[in-house]
């Protein structure tokens, strides 16, 4: 029974398969199985492409379309690993991201996921370097890829991706469901995940348009989280004094450093 499974969902992305399957063939740790999740494919040459696949480690799985959270649930469902890897079809991970992921969840029992810094190419080219935590990172912003790793004991405990969730930012709230139940995660400070930008992306094309409305949608969700933390900040008195122009000063710098992960 392998250690890892990693869980490939495809949507007619056929024609990015092939890099996306080596890096995850290519890691330093091999004691993996790799799950493909045809989401209902339409594009021929994806479909042929998902045919031709004739390797003991990759398992193709198909589905009809129900966007990336339920094909993530889908894969992870017939996933044998401990430890589970989520790679979008169209993204690379350096060979050495599930070796040190694994160290990591093996040492840190508080541990439920693994990130890592992430560098984009593509259409668009910038880097990003994710601060993971705990439950106060996420509940204000995405502190995670959402390529990366966690343990499937955690997926099962919250409940896996939220399958409403259609347009994206699913993963964000996957993460803030497995912080508020205890796990942290952590970051590999390296530039490990290499993001692929196309004119079909969706944090282009859905996530950022639909950003309002999908930010609703996790803070009513997540309503008793979200009042719990200001209820704290009120009582511990981390709020902006406009008596005390010192403490707002430092209040302003927390919360430029906790929305941009940059220290002025």
């Amino acid at each position: 029974m392998p250690q890892l499974s990693v869980i490939i969902p495809c949507y007619n992305d056929g024609h990015y398969l092939d890099d996306a399957v080596a890096s995850a063939r290519q890691q330093t740790f091999t004691d993996i199985e790799i799950i493909i999740v045809n989401d209902g494919s339409t594009d021929p040459s994806t479909i042929q492409k998902l045919a031709s696949f004739n390797d003991p480690l990759i398992t193709v799985l198909h589905k009809e379309n129900g966007h990336l959270s339920s094909a993530r649930n889908h894969g992870i469902r017939h996933a044998k690993g401990q430890f589970i890897v989520t790679l979008d079809a169209d993204d690379k991970f350096e060979k050495e991201f599930i070796e040190k992921g694994v160290a990591v969840l093996q040492q840190d029992a508080s541990a439920g996921a693994v990130t890592c810094y992430l560098r984009s190419f593509g259409l668009k080219k910038y880097s990003w370097k994710p601060l993971g935590g705990d439950i106060k990172n996420f509940l204000y912003r995405q502190e995670s890829c959402a390529s990366a790793m966690f343990r499937k004991e955690c997926w099962e405990k919250v409940g896996g991706y939220d399958e409403q969730m259609k347009a994206g930012y699913e993963d964000w709230e996957f993460w803030i469901r497995l912080t508020a139940a205890g796990w942290k995660v952590i970051v590999l400070k390296e530039y490990l995940l290499n993001y692929r930008v196309t004119d079909k992306s969706m944090l282009l094309t859905q996530s950022e348009p639909k950003r309002e409305a999908i930010v609703d949608y996790i803070m009513e969700k997540h309503k008793a989280l979200y009042w719990q933390q200001l209820k704290e900040a009120v009582i511990e008195r981390k709020i902006i004094d406009l008596r005390n122009p010192e403490s707002t000063t430092v209040l302003l710098k927390n919360l430029y450093w906790r929305l941009t992960g940059k220290k002025k």
